[in-house]
């Protein structure tokens, strides 16, 4: 079978000549140490990702693209940013600080305007969809996670309880460009959407159903709704942390697929399988906490081993660590945890 047959069959709950597999990302450090290579440490490089991916025998690719204005360097040394939402933040290395949300006072939320769209570009996903055989997920964000990033955590968390209309409003408004990306990318060549909402910890979600219900559950119906009507391909839906709680409303809302079932945070994968594995197509569980990063590579091909045999049978299981590959990861690791 091709790599994209792979991922079609398991969308589709249907076994295949092996369990997909394949990363969100795979961070530029670990890559290049696997490659014995030095490419450029871009989040993402079309030559640098298609190798990896080729060497560990991965089935698809995750591409996006967040556009962001160079602001220059404030007096600290830090680079700040614009984003395409409209906060600006500040970058040293990897760390991201937020500086000024895009609009100063939650009450102006009608002030908020729609994101941009002609910023953002499907050249990588129209790339990868013609000169590669990977099948292409490209990546959308959703309406917490991305006011988590436009406010900060503690601020958005403060709003959704005390502002909900007003961050529903501007939910709205993030969700319509969101949705506008994704058209852009089914357009350039992307077999399936994944939608990144981080909602949850590793103790419980960060809002309440009842609260997820006002700023959240309306949306994702609408996205999934306007994205099938307009291109009919799979959506998969993204959330570190324990989701134990709202399981069942995700599966409802009508989501084709679930990452990343983080194991260090209760998500069991037997449980999972059990209970919504005929709806739900399964990505991830393979633990970054302990096995990928400190075990023996013997270990990990166990656990791998375990996972397998219980989430595959059956089909809609494509193998995964519980997020991404890692730099922290040694690379006799994640070959042994994908077969090389």
């Amino acid at each position: 079978m091709t790599r994209r047959e792979r991922m079609r069959a398991a969308f589709g709950h249907r076994e295949s000549d092996r369990v997909p597999r394949g990363e969100l990302c795979i961070e530029a450090g670990v890559a290049n140490r696997l490659l014995g290579a030095e490419f450029p440490e871009d989040y993402q490089h079309f030559d640098r990702d298609c190798a990896v991916r080729n060497l560990l025998g991965i089935d698809f690719v995750n591409v996006g693209d967040w556009p962001a204005e160079d602001l220059g360097i404030d007096d600290r040394g830090y680079r700040r940013f614009r984003s395409v939402y409209g906060e600006e933040f500040a970058m040293k290395g990897r760390g991201k600080l937020l500086v000024r949300p895009p609009i100063a006072d939650i009450e102006n939320a009608a002030q908020y305007k729609v994101p941009d769209i002609q910023k953002v570009s499907p050249t990588l996903v129209r790339r990868y969809s013609q000169e590669s055989d990977f099948f292409v997920m490209a990546q959308i964000g959703g309406p917490v996670s991305m006011l988590d990033e436009m406010f900060g955590m503690e601020d958005y968390l403060v709003y959704a309880l005390t502002n909900p209309k007003e961050i529903r409003i501007i939910g709205e408004k993030v969700m319509e460009f969101e949705v506008a990306k994704a058209k852009l990318f089914i357009d350039a060549g992307a077999e399936a959407i994944l939608m990144a909402d981080d909602i949850a910890f590793n103790t419980g979600c960060f809002l309440p159903p009842s609260i997820m219900e006002e700023v959240a559950y309306p949306l994702y119906r609408q996205a999934l709704s306007e994205i099938r009507r307009y291109g009919n391909v799979p959506v998969v839906f993204h959330s570190d942390g324990d989701l134990r709680l709202i399981l069942k409303d995700l599966a409802a809302l009508g989501f084709d697929g679930l990452h990343s079932l983080q194991p260090s945070a209760g998500m069991d994968i037997a449980a999972v399988k059990r209970d919504y594995g005929d709806s739900l197509c399964l990505f991830g569980n393979i633990d970054l906490d302990w096995v990928m990063t400190q075990a023996t590579p013997e270990e990990v091909a166990k656990v791998t081993r375990e996972t397998i045999e219980i989430a595959a049978p059956g089909g809609g299981y494509v193998l995964s660590t519980c997020n991404t590959l890692i730099d922290a990861i040694p690379p006799a690791n994640a070959r042994a945890m994908y077969g090389c």
